[in-house]
């Protein structure tokens, strides 16, 4: 068996996860940064239907291996290998609260495919952590998969590619 290790290094604790998968990975603190970066978003607004638990700024990145798909509009199929990222982070005013900044990191997140491994989550799997390294997600096709289902057309990813 080969094992995929995620692993960051938060300021309040470290992570290190493995599990099962077809192939090695390993994406060390922040080095998904590196990766091809999606889009930004920012929800501060207590009304916006994804404030709990995604408020704050965000990142999306995603590896070299769905950049292609991720760039496309419509109806679209990632490939197994496809990793997306993203990091929230709680933010801060620079000026009296006109300008913000990114403030301490609050949580990543990773979507995974692999369509042998995530049958029962059309081929995707889901990780999320908090900034001490404690795994959010308890069942995958519960916390996760239910409302990415909504983008089904899109394979499963509601990023799509900032022009």
């Amino acid at each position: 068996m080969k094992r995929i290790i995620l692993s960051g290094g938060f300021s309040m604790g470290a992570l290190l996860l493995a599990f099962a998968v077809s192939g090695d990975f390993r994406v060390p603190e922040d080095e998904f940064r590196g990766w091809n970066h999606v889009k930004s978003m920012v929800i501060f607004d207590k009304r916006h239907p994804l404030y709990d638990p995604f408020w704050g700024i965000h990142h999306v990145y995603v590896n070299d291996r769905g950049l292609r798909t991720i760039k496309k509009e419509g109806r679209r199929k990632f490939p197994d290998g496809t990793v997306v990222a993203i990091v929230f982070y709680k933010h801060r005013s620079v000026d009296g609260n006109t300008a913000y900044v990114e403030g301490a990191k609050r949580l990543v997140a990773f979507m995974v495919k692999d369509s042998s491994k995530y049958r029962e989550t059309n081929g995707w799997g889901y990780y999320a952590y908090d900034s001490k390294g404690k795994s959010l997600v308890k069942d995958m096709a519960r916390d996760c998969h239910s409302c990415h289902s909504q983008v089904r057309e899109r394979d499963f990813v509601f990023s799509v590619w900032t022009r």
